[in-house]
């Protein structure tokens, strides 16, 4: 096998959980729905955003870039539109402010992330996070994880314009490892995101499954590995 040179990471679902935010997240939604007028009751908000959110992630999906704000700001649209009203601009943006500040409140890494970073520097690999995140995401979450220092590049696809499973975002990650494309593992939540992108880009991808009561989905692109935990990269790497 040929030696391995880097880990790179997806960080949103895959260094954190999303739903240690889900709850803020949840609150941020309602409140945002309530200051338009929606008088729907909360579950019917949750369902009616969930299904939108899901449309717009397969519709921006095949596109090689795109701002994240612009995918989730159409769901919140499509979301307003069940209830037959619009979200102005003004309340979009205490919205996004808002889940800052409940982030900063709820935000935790995973079990076992730090020291298994620890461990692969240890063993002289190039750690990198390759994010699906614009910008100002990206940089807000990075500080709450305190994890910077922990890594030797940090490539966003706002950086790459390009967003995974694009290839041009898997490129240039692994120009920042100076690796080729076997000599790297990636890791990462989505299928169709990072496992898709990481087998087409020819690196050895791992995924991250940690529901405790299902086994991942049959797919076209199937992880060579998967682990329910971080710590378990140490047994692949």
């Amino acid at each position: 096998m040929t030696d391995t040179r880097a880990v790179l990471f997806d960080f949103g679902g895959t260094l954190f959980d999303y739903e240690t935010t889900a709850p803020g997240e949840r609150v941020c939604l309602i409140e945002l729905a309530q200051a338009a007028g929606i008088t729907a009751a909360s579950r019917d908000i949750r369902q009616a955003y969930r299904a939108a959110l899901k449309n717009a992630f397969y519709q921006y999906l095949p596109r090689p870039y795109y701002l994240h704000r612009d995918m989730f700001r159409d769901a919140l649209q499509a979301t307003a539109a069940q209830f037959g009203t619009t979200f102005t601009q003004a309340q979009l943006t205490r919205y996004r402010d808002q889940q800052h500040q409940r982030r900063e409140q709820d935000f935790q890494l995973r079990d076992g992330v730090t020291e298994t970073l620890a461990a692969l520097r240890r063993r002289g690999l190039h750690l990198g996070i390759v994010s699906n995140a614009d910008n100002d995401q990206f940089s807000h979450l990075l500080q709450l994880s305190q994890l910077g220092p922990c890594f030797d590049s940090l490539l966003s696809s706002e950086d790459a314009q390009s967003c995974k499973p694009d290839p041009a975002i898997f490129s240039h990650a692994l120009a920042q490892a100076g690796c080729a494309s076997d000599q790297a593992y990636f890791v990462g939540d989505s299928l169709q995101q990072d496992i898709a992108g990481a087998n087409r880009a020819g690196m050895r991808s791992v995924l991250i499954w940690s529901r405790p009561d299902t086994d991942p989905p049959d797919s076209p692109a199937p992880p060579r590995h998967v682990i329910r935990h971080i710590p378990e990269l140490l047994d692949i790497v």
